[in-house]
């Protein structure tokens, strides 16, 4: 059993029996899905761009202009389940209107050993959703300044592939796709 350390609205830390010390978000768990849609015959991704201002890269922090790619995420709020929230984050992220048809893959990740957070990761086939809104985001200062870019299957490769820094989730996604979506494409 865990000893709950300091806890407020959005964070808890924990102490476990072995003297491991943690942090836990409020919503402990969270979706990242990965948009895409053919074109021609090829596929184009849509990332997401946010800031991550805590990060340090070359001993310089990021800052909120530094964006990173990565997929729409999202976290669970308390009762949601993974797909409602992965349909909701994407309406209101990239004003794309889908439904669990538009699901085509779905895994489930530990976001790493130093917290019990899942990541349900999804492959959601855009291709002839309507986009309805163009008003994206929460109204929170950290979607104000994200923004959605369109990359080539190529581009995506390359961001995966070339020590750019990007969200984990989006290579764990890219990988579901590859898994159930191109790999039985190109059979």
């Amino acid at each position: 059993m865990s000893k709950v350390l300091y806890k407020n609205y959005h964070l808890s830390l924990y102490k476990t029996e072995c003297g491991f010390i943690y942090a836990q978000r409020r919503n402990i768990n969270s979706t990242a899905s990965l948009l895409f849609k053919k074109v021609k015959n090829d596929y184009e991704f849509l990332l997401r761009y946010q800031p991550l201002p805590e990060l340090k890269i070359n001993n310089k922090k990021s800052g909120w202009k530094t964006l990173f790619p990565c997929c729409v995420t999202g976290s669970l709020e308390k009762g949601e389940t993974p797909t409602t929230n992965c349909i909701k984050e994407i309406l209101e992220e990239t004003g794309y209107k889908v439904s669990k048809s538009n699901i085509k893959a779905s895994n489930i990740a530990v976001a790493s050993t130093q917290s019990n957070e899942c990541v349900y990761n999804f492959v959601v086939d855009i291709t002839n959703a309507k986009q309805v809104s163009k008003d994206l985001g929460d109204g929170s200062i950290f979607e104000s300044v994200s923004k959605n870019i369109w990359v080539s299957h190529k581009r995506l490769r390359e961001i995966l592939l070339k020590n750019e820094i990007y969200l984990s989730s989006t290579a764990s996604a890219y990988l579901l796709f590859l898994d159930k979506i191109y790999s039985k494409e190109k059979k």
